[in-house]
């Protein structure tokens, strides 16, 4: 009976524009789902709506003409049918959709997990980005809906770009990032790519000290190097001058401590950095390098396989509520170059770029180096923004003996 109305409604042309993204073939068995077919082809086809009679000839002559005397037969049976069948309420009609995709949801959902325990390798984001979807194509009446008092969005605005940023050239054109933001930084090796994050965590007035619980996924380096080098990042004194300067560091080193943990990494999945979100629920993750996390599934390209994962990762910060950071390789095309631009991140199309809210690209160009010496000037380019829409190219330096960039 559910099919032969959700066919019925489908004929108008307003209710299948209002929820073909909803509704899927895969939930309307035998000859439902190949009328569904025709539906589809008909509508856009045609900008008006299909009666039962047209549905009937547009299947059998225009999409199907190979079809059985038999099958016309069963088919104008069914069409009948389907005059006789009384069209429902809108708000029964709402409920027939909202049936018919978890059903296509729970179906496709069983399938994967059937192919798991048939010994397919683990992906479980795989379903938990069905779910997501499921969630966010809900109709919009049923999702809460954004406030129009303006004191209010203002507050929410805020909660967005919640993490303000210790540079003064990105706080004042960016602000901040804030839950479910995924921003890249990318860069040349020996750039400074570690020490960028680094500083903009752990250097005075960093995300750290306004109160950010940061957990980081090292798998470049060494995780206690890295601690190291968020100690001399936040205290001033250099490794060298930590042992001399013992207790003052210890004192200033207390202030922040407890807001960051170090993580080493190697052969992580974005599985597990999932399952230690969910659990600990740190305030912002950075994973350096996210293009070496591990991620299940067959990928024909590697650019396939980095936007899956850079999907992943988008998804963690939504889900999770949390900023991920993710650190990135530059391609040859950005050596030796101040102005860089995120079609210049190794190894990827449009899809590391398509997924980030904010993407910073630092570059170095030549005029940096004298005698092959680096003067540590560095050019953040930013060439994606959905936080403030600004882009632009600040200058800035970098301390390398404390990780720290200043302005």
């Amino acid at each position: 009976m559910i099919e032969k109305q959700i066919i019925k409604l489908l004929l108008g042309k307003k209710f299948y524009t209002q929820y073909k993204g909803q509704i899927t073939r895969n939930v309307l068995q035998g000859s439902f789902g190949s009328l569904f077919d025709t539906i589809q082809k008909a509508h856009d086809k045609y900008d008006a709506d299909i009666n039962i009679d047209e549905l009937y000839s547009l299947h059998t002559t225009m999409f199907n003409p190979a079809i059985t005397r038999a099958a016309r037969e069963q088919l104008s049976e069914l069409i009948e049918d389907i005059k006789e069948t009384q069209e429902p309420s809108k708000e029964i009609a709402d409920d027939i959709v909202k049936i018919l995709s978890e059903r296509d949801v729970a179906q496709r959902i069983a399938v994967e997990a059937t192919e798991i325990f048939n010994g397919k390798p683990a992906d479980f984001n795989t379903i938990l980005s069905m779910i997501e979807k499921y969630k966010t194509g809900l109709p919009a009446e049923k999702l809460d809906a954004v406030t129009d008092n303006v004191v209010e969005l203002l507050e929410q605005l805020n909660v967005v770009s919640k993490w303000q940023f210790n540079l003064v050239e990105l706080k004042d054109n960016v602000g901040g990032i804030g839950p479910g933001n995924l921003m890249i930084a990318f860069a040349r090796p020996e750039v400074g790519k570690t020490a960028f994050w680094v500083s903009l965590v752990s250097a005075p007035n960093g995300f750290a000290e306004q109160g950010a619980k940061v957990h980081a996924f090292i798998n470049e380096e060494p995780a206690v190097r890295t601690q190291m080098r968020a100690i001399s990042c936040f205290t001033g004194y250099t490794s060298e001058e930590i042992p001399e300067n013992m207790e003052d560091t210890q004192v200033e080193w207390a202030k922040i401590k407890d807001n960051i943990k170090m993580i080493d990494t190697v052969d992580w999945s974005l599985d597990d950095i999932d399952s230690h979100c969910e659990k600990y629920k740190p305030d912002i993750i950075v994973i350096d390098q996210l293009d070496k996390v591990n991620v299940k599934g067959t990928f024909a390209r590697t650019d396939e396989k980095l936007r899956a994962i850079y999907t992943g990762a988008r998804e963690i910060a939504k889900r999770r509520e949390c900023v991920v950071i993710a650190i990135s390789q530059a391609s040859a095309d950005a050596h030796d170059r101040d102005t860089i631009s995120f079609n210049m991140m190794e190894n990827s199309k449009t899809g590391k770029a398509a997924e980030a809210d904010l993407i910073i690209g630092i570059g170095c160009g030549t005029y940096s180096r004298t005698d092959n010496q680096d003067n540590g000037s560095r050019t953040l380019n930013i060439s994606k923004n959905k936080i403030t829409g600004f882009h632009g190219t600040p200058t800035c330096y970098i301390n390398r003996y404390l990780s720290r960039y200043t302005n």
